[in-house]
């Protein structure tokens, strides 16, 4: 199963570790958006954009906005944060 985790509080590492988990067993990737660009989870992450951006941040797989509507359609599951 592929799943999409949308995360927008960086603050929050509960769905960071529940992403790791479910990567054991099922395709997991990780869409940053808004103030959770500033998060380090590790691979398979995505950020917005604009919201890195917006914020001067780098390192993660900058993805636009037609690409996140195209994963909202490529994955089994999605859960947002």
């Amino acid at each position: 199963m592929k799943i999409l985790h949308i995360i927008r509080n960086p603050d929050d590492i509960t769905p960071i570790e529940i992403a790791k988990a479910q990567s054991k067993e099922h395709e997991v990737s990780i869409l940053l958006l808004h103030d959770a660009v500033y998060a380090a989870p590790g691979a398979g992450v995505y950020a917005c954009a604009g919201d890195a951006e917006a914020r001067g941040v780098t390192g993660h797989e900058l993805i636009g906005y037609d690409r996140i509507v195209e994963m909202l359609f490529e994955y089994d599951k999605i859960i947002s944060w």
